[in-house]
């Protein structure tokens, strides 16, 4: 018993090296075990693309910085947009399916939960160029519930190329004139936007 005590014992300096070779090799592990799960983070984190369930707010205004859109209220409420009858929260949409702007869509593609993304959308990318020539005057009865028109509205108008959406223009006492044009077409816009959510 005490030859077999003998032969497992080492010399002091002999076993402070190889204390310090296994707390040596135990620190390496743990450094690569670390960055292997990092990698493995990384690559579990999920990125816009198609058919993801996407969620994300925003911020829209002009080069002047004047805002004309927010899905925050407060925002809205500073910046004198604040539609009372609107509901004010996140964007939520899949990713390719439903309809969002071109600039927005390039914008948004590969973004992370929790990126925040600044940028300037031409028009040909957000509302479209305007197109001249391309308003119409109505009778307020052609529209439905034409009592509760206000500027801006879309409105569906039927013309000799089927149904279209316009854009109501001016309301007068009969008539109402609308612009085949969205309001913001013709013009450069910023976006500030947030990815909440991808899923």
């Amino acid at each position: 018993t005490r030859a077999n005590a003998r032969t497992f014992q080492c010399h002091p300096l002999q076993a402070n090296y190889m204390k310090n070779a296994i707390l040596c090799f135990a620190s390496v592990l743990l450094l690569v075990l670390a960055s292997a799960c990092t990698v493995k983070e990384e690559q579990k984190s999920p990125v816009v693309e198609l058919g993801k369930k996407i969620t994300f707010d925003y911020v829209a205004g002009f080069d002047n910085g004047t805002l004309f859109d927010a899905t925050f209220e407060i925002a809205a409420k500073e910046a004198g947009i604040y539609d009372p009858n609107r509901i004010y929260q996140p964007v939520t949409l899949v990713y390719g399916k439903d309809p969002l702007f071109l600039g927005l869509q390039e914008a948004l593609l590969g973004m992370k939960e929790g990126e925040i993304k600044n940028l300037r959308i031409p028009p040909n990318k957000a509302y479209g160029e305007k197109i001249e020539g391309s308003t119409t005057v109505l009778p307020k009865t052609s529209v439905s519930n034409y009592e509760k028109l206000r500027l801006n509205d879309l409105v569906a108008i039927v013309t000799k190329n089927g149904r279209v959406n316009a854009y109501v223009k001016e309301i007068g006492e009969e008539n109402i004139t609308v612009d085949l044009n969205h309001p913001l077409a013709g013009q450069f816009v910023q976006f500030s936007i947030i990815v909440i959510s991808i899923e």
